[in-house]
């Protein structure tokens, strides 16, 4: 795993500790991300309630949020719930397009990986080479032109 810099790591590890969920893929990923900024960790409470265990959705309408956190906390909500929003208008800020548009991407993969652990166990495996425009040897789409 990589981390920002030491405040990310003592805050991830910190935070997952604080919750007992040391094998929580879903509050690992939340804590992660929220970890990255320096204004995310400041006010952890405000995106947080540790007496409830849960996000408080309201952290997103805080003044303090730029647009560096605002997308790691709508990314780190949205791995942690499925959380896209209240409409249709606002699920797309959670979408790849937005959220990804920043110098954290790197650190925004590792997020995903903690979440999806039994998919990203082994990534270095090689992968067999998928065709999908053959049939037995034959491109389907000569096939489909004559």
């Amino acid at each position: 795993m990589i981390f920002k810099d030491l405040a990310h790591e003592q805050f991830y590890e910190g935070n997952v500790i604080r919750t007992n969920r040391q094998h929580d893929p879903y509050r690992k990923a939340l804590f992660y991300l929220l970890g990255l900024t320096e204004d995310t960790r400041r006010n952890i409470n405000d995106l947080y309630n540790f007496k409830e265990d849960s996000i408080r959705l309201e952290g997103l309408n805080e003044s303090w949020q730029t647009g560096t956190t605002f997308r790691l906390t709508r990314l780190a909500f949205n791995l942690y719930t499925g959380y896209t929003g209240e409409s249709e208008e606002d699920a797309r800020h959670y979408s790849p397009y937005y959220l990804f548009d920043t110098g954290l991407l790197p650190y925004f993969f590792e997020a995903v990986k903690l979440r999806y652990p039994s998919y990203a166990s082994d990534l270095s495996q090689s992968w067999t080479s998928f065709q999908p425009f053959t049939n037995h040897g034959r491109d389907v789409w000569d096939e489909l032109e004559q």
